[in-house]
């Protein structure tokens, strides 16, 4: 009978998560072919090397302690980390701001990124310090099984980017309302957030924080600071940076056509996600915590979503590129092929990323970070192939083919990691 209430508990707390998801992305979706006609493939390429700054830096930004914050069964220790996480982001946000103040005074009007304007840099301080309070605020607010606030925030921060996107792209030339509306859809999520933890999130004890009396807390969570973070940022390179890296060999229509079409295959799928992910999280915290074994949960999750996900990635396997054009446009026809070619690699992604996150329940961060590195390895490498090769083709398929093998290695690993008496917990 607990067991059944028990299942019954994470399936509706992932329906929440799932529920305010897909509400989140029923505008964004309907209006997306508006944003692929008022946008360029070179404008999503600006958007991209701007916002993959802002996203690996907001990544390292805050030493991944939000998602620390899930774990501690002592709620002192959890605000520790939360706090910590939310000060070491401002910090870093305002030395970003400082160094590109500094930057775009030495460039004295000399464009740094071809074709645009480097005013744009200056969204980049306000982006790192709106995503990494979002995140933080988000995990706490999964840490008290609030799913309801997460949903809603996620509508919110959803909706914002896209209306925002769509009112400035048709008022200002390039890439600049698409940036603008990145920053402020994460803004506005977390206003929600703030607001509807408001008695519980107390952010005057910012002003009376100590980092003398956090040490014993941040010792004990130290391998989020030491081994989580580079291999979070290795990830969010992976998924965003690696953009710097298709630069280097193919022009702003490869690198545009990549980060549109990523952002509408993988990008949605993300988010999905990562509303079970998180569910996932404190769901197993809890179970491992009780010395009960978690493999029932994470076949469960994966079961559902392999028989969900493919009817629907088999059939685009075949249309994705004319889907695109008819979307989007005939100038994305492009992106659909790069899609296509990716899908095999992102129906494993779906499969895997939700239960990643028991690395961190059973302390295996450090041979995370290996796959992690491989990850990186196999992108850069299959790019650089390519690159010599003088065929984007052939990079893509290169990095869905070893991209897939490594994932397919990862959930083996996952199951034998989350064995009980495997590993030490924390």
């Amino acid at each position: 009978m607990k067991l059944m209430k028990k299942r019954s508990s994470l399936f509706k707390n992932i329906l929440t998560l799932f529920s305010g998801t897909a509400i989140a992305q029923i505008l964004p979706i309907l209006l997306s072919p508006l944003l692929s006609r008022i946008y360029t493939p070179e404008d999503f390429a600006v958007f991209a090397l701007i916002t993959a700054v802002v996203s690996i830096t907001a990544t390292f930004s805050t030493f991944r302690l939000e998602l620390a914050t899930v774990i501690p069964e002592n709620e002192e220790e959890a605000r520790i980390l939360f706090s910590t996480a939310l000060i070491s982001n401002l910090i870093v946000a305002s030395i970003s701001l400082l160094a590109i103040g500094g930057l775009l005074l030495f460039l004295d009007g000399n464009s740094i990124i071809t074709g645009t304007s480097n005013h744009l840099l200056l969204y980049i301080p306000v982006g790192i310090w709106a995503l990494g309070w979002y995140q933080t605020s988000n995990y706490w607010s999964t840490r008290h099984k609030t799913y309801l606030n997460n949903a809603f925030s996620k509508i919110v921060q959803a909706v914002t980017t896209v209306l925002f996107s769509i009112g400035f792209g048709l008022v200002i030339p390039g890439a600049e309302g698409l940036i603008i509306g990145f920053v402020t859809g994460y803004f506005f999520g977390l206003l929600v957030l703030l607001f509807r933890q408001r008695k519980d999130i107390r952010l005057n004890e910012l002003h009376h924080y100590s980092l003398k009396a956090s040490k014993s807390v941040l010792r004990k969570f130290r391998n989020f600071i030491f081994v989580n973070t580079p291999h979070s940022l290795m990830g969010v390179f992976a998924d965003q940076g690696i953009v710097y890296v298709i630069e280097s060999f193919f022009d702003k229509l490869i690198v545009g056509s990549f980060s549109f079409a990523f952002r509408y295959t993988k990008a949605p799928l993300g988010i999905i996600t990562t509303s079970i992910s998180q569910v996932f999280f404190e769901e197993a915290s809890t179970a491992a915590n009780a010395g009960k074994d978690v493999r029932p949960i994470m076949f469960k999750i994966q079961r559902s979503l392999f028989l969900l996900g493919i009817v629907p990635f088999v059939v685009l396997m075949f249309f994705m590129p004319d889907v695109f054009a008819f979307v989007f446009s005939d100038k994305y026809y492009h992106a659909g092929e790069i899609s296509r070619i990716l899908l095999p690699w992102l129906f494993l992604n779906l499969l895997m990323s939700p239960v990643s996150t028991i690395t961190l329940v059973f302390n295996r961060q450090k041979q995370a970070l290996l796959i992690a590195i491989s990850d990186l390895a196999i992108r850069i490498s299959a790019i650089v192939i390519g690159g010599i090769y003088g065929s984007s083709n052939l990079a893509f398929m290169l990095m869905s083919i070893f991209g897939s093998l490594l994932l397919i290695f990862a959930l083996w690993w996952f199951y034998h990691i989350a064995k009980p008496g495997q590993s030490k917990r924390y």
